[in-house]
């Protein structure tokens, strides 16, 4: 048995690397995206955001909450989609368009 771990699978242990080279301070993911990925992934994902939540003085600076606007392409403020929004009642052919196959 070979206990080689090629360059992606250590790549995608590094979160610094998964953020790039961007300058992004926080990381947002829609609820009804998260909430349509198949339960296994549903339940490590709450896991590691309890952990988190256990581990992390949120408010320490003071800040209570955040929001999230959209862009566009043009990196104009937008109007966030409806369906982004509706983690209630997703769409699932909404949910699917954005699935990578």
């Amino acid at each position: 048995m070979c206990h080689f771990k090629t360059m992606d699978e250590e790549y995608r242990k590094d979160l610094q690397l998964w953020f790039g080279l961007t300058h992004a301070s926080f990381c947002v993911m829609p609820r009804v995206f998260m909430e349509a990925m198949p339960p296994e992934w549903q339940e490590k994902m709450a896991q590691l955001l309890f952990e988190y939540s256990d581990t992390i003085k949120t408010d320490v600076c003071g800040v209570h909450s955040c929001f999230v606007t959209a862009k566009d392409g043009n990196n104009r403020f937008m109007r966030m989609p409806e369906d982004i929004l509706n983690y209630r009642h997703p769409r699932r052919e909404f949910i699917e368009s954005f699935l990578k196959k």
